[in-house]
């Protein structure tokens, strides 16, 4: 029999253990009685509330068109609080009740069924419905152009793909039910008057147009929904009376459901989305004057962007003494703290979603303008600040400069702040963050009430001024009352929601409407000469800028330099008692750059021993002497930093018994860049090569480094330690050329007088920018716009990166991940459309819908939080299971409790935790924290978000270990797709994908398309991790498995030596991973002599399947964020 899944089986670890385990999560089954008295039952978690019974109902196609109603237990009684949990509820069945509509209400209601029924319009165009294809021609569909494992061209550094581009036009596919028959056409606001008298129950009248009929008047009232003159037919659902009316209708919504069903019958049902992705919705092509809203963001029927702050009633706010509240909160035990950052969480968010709404309606009142105001002056007045004091929030905004060269980011530390130089910005940061503790993103009021705004070529920076008495003097007694977020944290402000519309002018004269298909040649040649100039301007000025002096530091390089200290100091520690001879303590997963430090480190220390010694034996009163200087100098240092810092500051500093409160402020400085250089970067490196970290874009790769102290200037140092990492190079490298084009664009969109020839010039900008190589157009033109992007690229990448470029840098480059990277970063919404990017006229004007704004501030959460998750993820690194979950799931409590369950904050903690319980083989359990998870990003981040994009991945896994191999198989692809769109085919996600798809296809009785897949793993993670990495050993597991479904078991021997090979001198033999793969080999060399007897005795073969064994768990690399 062929050995399982290697699990770490949790040991008895004592009563306390045991204890902790009782109260962890399990599923649970919630029976509920629907209005029709039919029941339901929903998959939950112990922990659920009410409001996650109510969001599971909103996800059931037999409930999700329902939307005012309470929840009625037999002993709780009625109305049950959103806040009641589920597991005190015995029995476990509550009872759906229908409550009266106010006008609100009745509003929302029609919202929801436009919401179900947009996906049948929104997303796609009507064809044909495609039949699922054979089995044995998977291969085949795959290779087909826009198929979902397709990858973007140049992205194979050379070597010919294994799929073809993806689509982009195909983006929105996964979510668009086209094939199918609309339920309803439209529904409007009815002008006709009532045929009855209006009723005081009565709130408005709307017209239906159904699939197949003609429209009907509908009354909606206190009680439900009627048509117009026959009340005596009311339904409390919209959905029920249409149903019970028109039988085209009634056929058409349940075809719809069914294909829900299809789609995937846990849940995530496609509505609810919004526009938050840079291609927006295929419908917003047809009409890019007017952006049809999607349902949920649609004011007409009660949506919105999401958000707070849109009515004003916060405008003035006290901030200033809130602010200075919240700073003075308890915060020493863990439960002050989560008071305290529950409120810090609510008013930052409420500060920002306001900030972020008056900026932009500040920089709006200033365009309109701005084309006198450049004719009147010729841009000189452009520098002059504008000014706006909203009562605590003063918003200064200034427009930007034409020049690329210029470096026009506001950073959130006071960098711009009148008369704070370099040297003490960078001194501030620091101590800030050698002091760090877990409420120092609260304390630090200066930063925390900043926000960051820039759109359409301005920049507001929105600030709370401090109150120097008031941070000084609060009272203890004062609190801050503030609402809590509706709905548990969701529909946060979605600021794609304010974009400024570029279309909108093209449909206000005759024949504009050809003119935005087909832009004048003589409009396109003037527009691509004014972006060369602003190119040519911005490298002269570029070339003959001077380097910066000083280095700039972030604070969150403190804090880790701390903690690697104190690392260092317990490894030492724990290297005396185990081995006294051992000098220096190993450090796991750290490149060559440890070594040589570590022996420099050990040289260091030898010379100074032996100087000592001699000085002890020669003059011991030379010595005295010298100690008073020193514990002199010492004291010295220690008054400089004291006064520096505040007493508590410096106190923590002490205990944390690093030494540094013993240093001035300028050795603090030295000694930082030497960490960073020499430890900070390589680490990084490291944790890339050891997949501990593994960035799939920029986004990814930006907040890797951030989070770490680390500057994005250092890219160039990355591209240079990475030289056996070519995936996290061509990362880099993609990286600094979004960064490189982004001024490019930003100074264009700086430099447009008018706002109706916008759309025009960034689509010249994109032209050039992403235009052809010379060797793929002839063109002139195109080849002098060729060698005036590649010069820029060539200077900016030098003088901002350090950086040479390489000409096999431009082999490697994926156009359409540069395309999303400046959209992201610039704030682009464009048309979803496959852009041919060999052409030189890739983009026009009417594919540039809008400008959205691109704001910044501070993260606000809980830090105790975000200690416990990566306290979980340490654990399931090591394979203690237990203590991950643990860990985990305290984590996600005391996220939920600070940010909400449904905010994007806390989506992280559900897909933690979801991993790790499906590594203790709980798979409802996870697939269910996972579905939340997903749910939640699609929404709230994006349907492109790396995070969104990670859920798919894992959803998919756990689904097939569901055996829902066919749905995993769905998910897996649409998580493939968005990686060769981002990251492309040579990256280890990827791989890890790939290996993921051959299981499944390998459950579908497809072994001979998984081993293609697999196969294509092994190459990648060959070409990018080497061939000895843990992850290469994953593919040729996998491959053994794969031959011995074939029967092949001496070839699956060959693999899986090789394998046992890279663990045990990876790993170990101690490793459970190595004993997994021993037990394999064991297993098919049992197998092959078995078939070799079979062979000379003409026995029957045994059947075999990979489905009830599992495979190494490899997977877990896939997850690795």
């Amino acid at each position: 029999m062929a050995p399982k899944a290697g699990k770490a089986k949790p040991k008895a670890k004592g009563d306390k253990k045991k204890k902790e385990e009782k109260v962890l999560p399990t599923v649970l089954d919630v029976t509920v009685e629907a209005p029709d008295y039919t029941h339901l039952t929903l998959k939950g978690i112990s922990t659920d509330r009410i409001l996650d019974v109510r969001k599971l109902l909103a996800v059931h196609v037999d409930t999700c068109h329902i939307t005012s109603f309470s929840l009625c237990h037999e002993v709780r009684g009625p109305q049950l609080k959103d806040t009641v949990e589920i597991a005190a509820l015995k029995p476990c069945h509550l009872s759906i009740v229908e409550e009266e509509y106010t006008e609100e209400l009745a509003v929302a209601h029609v919202r929801r069924l436009l919401d179900v029924v947009a996906c049948t319009t929104a997303f796609g165009v009507k064809k044909p419905e495609q039949k699922p294809a054979p089995a044995t021609d998977a291969a085949a569909e795959a290779a087909k152009p826009g198929s979902p494992g397709a990858v973007v061209a140049g992205g194979g550094g050379g070597e010919e793909p294994m799929y073809p581009p993806p689509k982009l036009g195909e983006f929105y596919d996964f979510f668009s039910f086209s094939h199918l028959s609309p339920p309803i056409q439209y529904i409007r606001r009815s002008t006709r008057p009532f045929v009855d008298d209006k009723r005081e129950e009565d709130f408005f009248q709307i017209d239906v147009r159904v699939c197949n009929g003609k429209p009907v008047t509908i009354v909606a009232s206190r009680a439900g929904f009627y048509p117009s003159g026959k009340r005596a037919l009311i339904n409390h659902s919209l959905v029920g009376l249409l149903q019970q009316t028109n039988r085209g209708f009634e056929a058409a919504y349940k075809a719809l459901m069914k294909a829900f069903v299809e789609h995937n019958k846990f849940g995530n049902l496609p509505y609810g989305f919004r526009s938050n992705t840079w291609v927006v919705p295929p419908v917003v092509a047809d009409s890019p004057s007017v952006f049809p809203p999607l349902p949920t963001e649609d004011e007409t029927w009660g949506g919105n962007g999401g958000g707070l702050g849109r009515d004003g009633k916060h405008d003035h706010r006290p901030w200033v003494k809130e602010f200075a509240i919240l700073a003075a909160m308890p915060c020493k035990t863990a439960e002050e703290r989560q008071v305290r950052d529950r409120k810090a969480f609510l008013l930052h968010s409420l500060f920002v979603d306001v900030g972020v709404l008056k900026a932009i309606a500040a920089i709006q009142n200033l365009i309109p303008d701005d084309k006198s105001s450049h004719e009147k002056t010729n841009g000189t007045a452009s520098s002059v600040p504008h000014t706006q004091q909203i009562g605590d929030m003063k918003i200064t905004v200034t427009k930007d400069k034409a020049d690329a060269s210029s470096k026009s980011d506001v950073k959130l530390d006071g960098s711009q702040a009148p008369g704070v130089s370099f040297d003490e910005l960078a001194k501030r940061n620091l101590l800030k963050g050698i002091t760090a503790d877990e409420s120092a993103t609260v304390h630090d009021t200066a930063t925390l009430g900043v926000v960051v705004v820039k759109h359409c070529g301005y920049t507001a920076v929105v600030q709370v001024p401090l109150d120097a008495q008031l941070t000084t003097v609060v009272p203890a007694q004062q609190d801050i009352h503030i609402e809590d977020q509706p709905e548990g944290g969701s529909n946060a402000l979605n600021v794609n929601s304010l974009r400024m519309l570029l279309q909108k002018s093209c449909v206000q004269s005759p024949g504009a409407v050809q003119r935005l298909h087909s832009s004048d040649p003589e409009e396109n040649e003037a527009t691509t000469n004014f972006v060369r100039k602003i190119i040519t301007d911005s490298m002269q000025n570029l070339e003959g800028e001077a380097p910066r002096e000083t280095r700039p530091i972030r604070w969150e390089l403190g804090a880790c330099w701390v903690q690697h200290l104190q690392n260092q100091t317990s490894e030492k520690a724990d290297g005396k008692k185990s081995d006294e001879s051992k000098d220096v303590p190993t450090v796991k997963g750290l490149g060559k750059q440890f070594g040589q430090l570590k022996e420099i480190k050990k040289k260091s220390d030898d010379k100074s021993g032996k100087s000592a010694s001699t000085k002890d034996s020669t003059s011991p009163n030379t010595n005295d002497a010298h100690s008073d200087n020193t514990a002199s100098t010492k004291e010295d240092k220690e008054a400089i930093l004291q006064k520096a810092l505040t007493e508590a500051a410096f106190q923590r500093l002490k205990e944390s018994e690093t030494g540094l409160h013993a240093k001035s402020p300028d050795e603090l400085i030295e000694m930082a860049y030497k960490y960073y250089d020499d430890t900070a970067l390589p680490k990084l490196v490291a944790d890339f090569g050891s997949l501990e970290l593994s960035p799939v874009d920029g986004r990814t790769l930006t907040d890797f480094m951030h989070t770490r102290g680390l500057q994005m200037r250092s890219l160039g140092q990355v591209v240079e330690l990475s030289d056996k990492l070519p995936h996290i190079q061509s990362l880099c490298i993609h990286e600094m050329v979004v960064r490189a084009f982004k001024h490019i664009v930003r100074a264009v969109i700086a430099a447009v007088d008018d706002i109706n020839d916008m759309a025009q010039s960034v689509a010249s900008c994109l032209n050039i920018l992403l235009g052809p190589f010379p060797e793929e157009n002839n063109d002139v033109k195109c080849g002098e716009d060729h060698n005036l992007r590649q010069k820029w690229l060539e200077v900016f990448l030098m003088k901002r990166f350090g950086l040479a470029w390489k000409d096999e840098y431009s082999l490697d480059l994926r156009k359409y991940a540069i395309l999303r990277g400046l959209c992201h970063k610039v704030g682009l919404e464009l048309v979803t459309k496959d852009y041919d990017m060999d052409t030189p006229h890739a983009f026009r004007k009417s594919d540039i819908i809008s400008i959205v704004p691109i704001y910044k501030h501070v993260a606000c959460s809980s830090a105790d939080g975000r200690t416990l998750l990566e306290s979980s993820k340490t654990f399931l690194d090591k394979g203690k299971l237990e203590d991950a979950v643990n860990y985990g799931t305290k984590a996600l409590a005391k996220l939920v409790a600070v940010c909400g369950p449904y905010h994007r904050m806390t989506a992280g903690a559900y897909s933690l935790l979801a991993v790790v319980l499906y590594h203790t083989g709980d798979f409802n359990q996870a697939t269910i924290y996972q579905q939340k998870a997903l749910d939640i990003n699609e929404r709230e981040l994006g349907l492109d978000h790396p995070d969104t994009m990670k859920s798919y991945g894992d959803l998919a896994v756990f689904y097939y270990r569901l055996q829902h191999t066919e749905l995993a198989l769905k998910y897996v692809n649409r998580a493939l797709y968005l990686l060769h769109l981002t990251c492309g085919p040579s990256h280890p996600n990827t791989a890890a994908t790939y290996i993921n798809v051959a299981m499944m296809e390998e459950g579908l009785g497809n072994v001979h398309v998984a081993l293609r897949y697999l196969h294509e793993a092994l190459k990648c993670n060959q070409r990018l991790l080497g061939v000895d990495h843990i992850q290469t050993a994953a593919s040729y597991h996998a491959i053994a498995i794969a031959l011995s479904l074939m029967e092949a078991y001496s070839l699956s021997v060959q693999h899986e030596k090789t394998t046992l090979r890279i663990l045990q001198s990876k790993l170990g033999s101690e490793d459970l991973r190595t004993q997994d793969a021993a037990a394999w080999l064991e297993y098919f060399e049992s197998k092959a002599l078995e078939q070799q007897e079979a062979a000379r005795n003409g026995t029957p073969k045994p059947d075999a399947s990979i489905a009830s064994r599992g495979h190494l768990r490899s997977s877990r690399l896939y997850q690795s964020r």
